[in-house]
């Protein structure tokens, strides 16, 4: 076997038993509302420094709108080949699905993860504004590559629902079990940065 089918068979691997394993887990709790001091502005926790992240992009709409938020990958020189986090949400003021019930997220074409996908936690829940999805995965790699990805980059984006009736102030988008793998199929340590979507008129 040459040297890049073992290490896509490698990464392929390691992701799919991240995923299997946090599957066997009950999905974080939803992220709740906190009232907004007024004319207070939208603003996601700093990426600490010198270290590798995922973060989440904050955003500012009114109850009924959509607004979209995007995932940003920082190496800190690492080499990061494939990515996976859970983006948890409070589900009576905020939603990200399609009308087929699929999470309203699409790659970035530019990095080539052509085989990046997304789904609904827990399994079997009724997406939408006031279901019972409370999560979406993320899985960010590619079947044909294992070319790193270049720091900065968005990985995807998400449209972001907010229930009609929502209340005012801010909903966090909260980042968890976020996984990194090198080209070779190592697991890299990182971290995740929330994002908050605040609510005004």
């Amino acid at each position: 076997m040459s040297r890049q089918p073992r290490l896509l068979a490698a990464l392929i691997c390691i992701s799919t038993a991240l995923s299997a394993c946090d599957l066997r887990q009950s999905p974080a709790p939803p992220a709740r509302i906190t009232p907004a001091p007024r004319n207070a502005a939208a603003a996601s926790s700093p990426a600490p420094a010198g270290k590798r992240t995922l973060a989440l992009s904050s955003a500012t709409g009114r109850p009924g709108e959509t607004v979209p938020i995007t995932a940003k990958l920082t190496t800190a020189g690492g080499s990061i080949a494939g990515t996976q986090n859970d983006i948890t949400f409070d589900p009576k003021a905020l939603a990200m699905a399609r009308p087929n019930g699929k999470p309203d997220c699409v790659a970035n074409p530019a990095i080539g993860k052509e085989g990046t996908a997304f789904s609904f936690l827990p399994a079997g829940c009724r997406p939408g504004v006031g279901g019972t999805c409370t999560s979406v995965r993320a899985l960010v790699l590619s079947l044909s590559g294992v070319d790193p990805i270049p720091t900065g980059s968005a990985l995807y984006t998400c449209k972001v629902q907010i229930a009609p009736h929502a209340a005012l102030g801010t909903a966090k988008l909260s980042v968890s079990r976020v996984g990194f793998s090198s080209p070779a199929g190592q697991p890299i340590d990182g971290s995740g940065v929330d994002g908050v979507i605040t609510i005004g008129q």
